[in-house]
């Protein structure tokens, strides 16, 4: 269930991180890693809804889109969503009741999936903020998941005159995985996911 947790949490959360570095001495630096510790403290007192103030205007639009899909629960409604975020939306049918999706907005939808321990054990606590480099509006820092480097970096735009954390990376580096997996299996992306999806079940059911 960890493999799920993690993906689902990374797809629609963030993955908040502690800063693994002395504090950035230039002012944007430090700006942005305070966002960051906004939503890995938020995180770790179980206020899931305090993080998506702090995602990106197109983060925020990703999620609503997975969200509505998963309200709707029927095929068509998957047909316009990336790989990542038919993922995501077919997770949620799976491990929220069809009633608690007509139910929850996207900050309660947070806060379900925070106390719901989606993030998985300690994931907090392993990751790490690595090095950083803020280009105009936009910043990026190496993500550490028990001290190796994860395979997508922590990205962050500025808007309204702040900070916000920027998923989009996240769903596309994981839409083109899913994309490519269900390529080589001959499968199309929809039964792909569904196959993976059962799988993660069977090994969770399995592991307790």
């Amino acid at each position: 269930m960890r493999i799920l947790s993690l993906l689902l949490f990374l797809v629609l959360f963030a993955a908040p991180a502690v800063a693994a570095n002395p504090p950035p001495a230039d002012p944007e630096e430090r700006k942005v890693a305070a966002v960051f510790e906004q939503a890995r403290t938020a995180l770790q007192q179980g206020r899931g809804a305090a993080v998506v103030p702090l995602l990106s205007r197109a983060t925020v639009d990703k999620l609503e889109a997975v969200r509505r899909a998963a309200k709707a629960g029927d095929r068509a409604s998957l047909e316009h969503l990336g790989p990542g975020e038919k993922f995501a939306a077919m997770g949620l049918r799976r491990h929220v009741p069809p009633a608690e999706l007509r139910r929850l907005e996207l900050a309660s939808l947070a806060d379900h999936a925070v106390r719901q321990g989606w993030l998985g054990p300690n994931i907090i606590k392993q990751s790490a903020l690595g090095p950083m480099r803020v280009k105009g509006d936009r910043a990026s820092a190496l993500l550490m998941v028990d001290n190796k480097p994860a395979l997508v970096p922590a990205d962050f735009v500025r808007e309204a005159g702040g900070w916000r954390i920027d998923l989009t990376s996240v769903f596309n580096f994981g839409g083109q995985m899913l994309k490519g997996f269900a390529a080589m299996s001959g499968k199309s992306e929809e039964a792909y996911i569904g196959d993976l999806l059962d799988k993660l079940g069977t090994q969770a059911k399995a592991g307790r």
